[in-house]
């Protein structure tokens, strides 16, 4: 039979230090391997936001594109253009011809349609014309 031995003392110092080696290395090791991992991660997140720049920037130049598209599509020549294109004998309306109204109806004062209109009412009054058929006629 084995008799129990009792370790001698630097037996037993050799044998911590080196179980204390042993787990600063291991902790080394982990930390290693979770900055391998951390640097992974932010590499790879790094590449998306890269891409998700370089979208957004495709499509803000692509909205400033079809903005000034959109800007030249509305000028008058451009209108005037695509109504005849479409057959339609259209024009835009100049500011003699808008007429702007309150909410209550009645004509906001100043305007260069309805100081015309007017004007033509009263040179149509000394012709003869009655007031009625010129109202008539507007009202279509």
């Amino acid at each position: 039979m084995r008799k129990n031995r009792k370790i001698p003392k630097t037996m037993s110092v050799v044998a911590s230090n080196t179980m204390h080696i042993g787990a600063v290395i291991l902790m080394l090791f982990v930390m290693v391997i979770l900055n391998i991992l951390a640097s992974s991660s932010c590499q790879q997140q790094h590449k998306e936001i890269g891409e998700k720049e370089r979208e957004l920037a495709k499509l803000e130049d692509s909205y400033t594109r079809e903005s000034t598209r959109w800007e030249e599509m509305k000028t008058p020549e451009r209108i005037s253009v695509a109504l005849r294109n479409h057959g339609l004998m259209m024009d835009i309306a100049g500011p003699d011809r808008i007429v702007r109204v309150r909410k209550n109806g009645r004509l906001l004062e100043g305007q260069i349609s309805v100081k015309k209109a007017r004007s033509k009412l009263a040179s149509n009054s000394l012709m003869g014309v009655p007031r009625q058929t010129i109202y008539r006629r507007h009202r279509r």
